[in-house]
C-alpha cells in the first residue's frame, strides 16, 4: 500500500502548535519559581518557544490526525525544546528528568480533573472495551509499517490475574526522532512519564523493560487493583538503567 507523505503538515499548523505550546509551558512556572525570578522565567519561556518553532519542521509525518501516535510525537518534540533550554541553563540530566516528571504530574492532574468533570473515571479507561478494541486496531495498523518513523507494537492478551492486557513496543517514534536529532539521552524521560500518567489517573500499570533504557522492547502491562508508583525517582524500577540517568 502506498501512503502519502505530507511534507508541510506541521509547518501549516505552526501557529496553532505555538499557541498550544505557550499555554502548555505556563504550567511549569511554579516548578521554576524556586530557582528563578519571574523575569528570568519569562526569558526562559521565550527561549523555549523559539526552540520549539525551530524543531517543528523536524517532526516526522506518520499520518497526521489519522494516527493517534502523532500527538505523542508533537508532545515529544515540544518537550525536547524545554529540555534543550534547561540543559543550556545548567540543569544536569537527572535534574531535567525530575523536573519533567513533576511537570507531567501537574498536566496529568489537570487531565484527571477534566475527565472527572465530564463524568469519566480516569482509573478505568485502559480497561474499557472500547479502548482495548482501539489498542488492538492500533497495533495491527502499526505492523503495516506505513511510515518509517512510526511506532510498531503487538497487542498482548492478559491472563486476567497478573495483568489484563498490554503492549509490546518494538519500535518507538520518539526514540527514532530523538536519535536522529542526537538527543537520545532524553528518551528515558518519556518512558517514565507513563508511570506519571498511571499514578495520577489511578490505574494499574507495570513494566520490566523499555527501548528507552536500552532493552529490545517495551512491555507495557495494564493491571487491575494495582497501585502504580510515581514516575520519580526511577532507580528501583525494573526497567531502570543507571548508566543512562546517573
Amino acid at each position: 500500500m502506498t501512503v502519502k507523505i505530507v511534507k508541510d503538515y506541521y509547518l501549516k499548523r505552526t501557529p496553532k502548535l505555538m499557541m498550544e505550546f505557550s499555554k502548555h509551558i505556563e504550567v511549569a512556572r511554579n516548578l521554576l519559581i524556586s530557582k528563578f525570578s519571574d523575569d528570568k522565567i519569562n526569558a526562559l519561556f521565550t527561549e523555549m518557544k523559539a526552540e520549539y518553532e525551530k524543531l517543528i519542521p523536524e517532526i516526522p509525518y506518520i499520518g497526521g490526525n489519522k494516527n493517534s501516535f502523532t500527538s505523542l510525537l508533537v508532545g515529544g518534540i515540544s518537550s525536547l525544546a524545554i529540555f534543550y533550554v534547561l540543559e543550556r541553563e545548567g540543569f544536569k540530566l537527572r535534574e531535567i528528568g525530575e523536573f519533567y516528571i513533576k511537570f507531567r504530574d501537574i498536566n496529568n492532574t489537570i487531565r484527571k480533573r477534566n475527565l472527572e468533570k465530564i463524568g469519566k473515571d480516569p482509573a478505568q479507561y485502559p480497561f474499557e472495551s472500547v479502548y482495548i478494541d482501539y489498542a488492538k486496531k492500533l497495533c495491527e495498523t502499526s505492523k503495516l509499517r506505513n511510515y518509517p518513523d512510526d511506532w510498531v507494537a503487538d497487542y498482548v492478551e492478559g491472563d486476567g490475574r497478573t495483568f489484563e492486557w498490554g503492549f509490546n513496543f518494538h519500535e518507538c517514534g520518539i526514540q527514532k526522532v530523538l536519535k536522529r536529532l542526537d538527543a537520545e539521552r532524553f528518551v528515558p524521560f518519556f518512558c517514565l512519564a507513563d508511570f506519571s500518567e498511571a499514578n495520577i489517573l489511578g490505574f494499574g500499570f507495570s513494566r520490566t523493560q523499555t527501548l528507552g533504557f536500552g532493552a529490545p522492547l517495551c512491555d507495557h502491562r495494564y493491571v487491575k487493583n494495582y497501585e502504580t508508583p510515581s514516575g520519580w525517582p526511577p532507580d528501583d524500577f525494573p526497567e531502570f538503567n543507571k548508566n543512562l540517568i546517573p
